[in-house]
């Protein structure tokens, strides 16, 4: 099982960070762990068109499709 540990702060070195890194490195021998920046992706906010719900695929191209 993978655990994707996701971190939405903008300083990696900061105490959310830390945090995360330290919860990972717990879980490591039992599980693939991935730390993943937000700020490293280019991510746009939703327009609210819906095409998610109708499609199953959002319409902005961006970041996001990699997550």
């Amino acid at each position: 099982m993978k655990v994707i540990g996701i971190a939405g702060s903008p300083h990696k070195n900061g105490n959310s960070v830390y945090l995360l890194k330290e919860v990972l490195k717990i879980l490591e021998p039992a599980f693939n762990t991935e730390l993943i920046f937000l700020k490293d992706y280019d991510i746009n906010p939703c327009n609210g068109c819906q095409s998610c719900d109708k499609n199953g695929k959002c319409v902005i191209e961006d970041d996001m499709q990699k997550l």
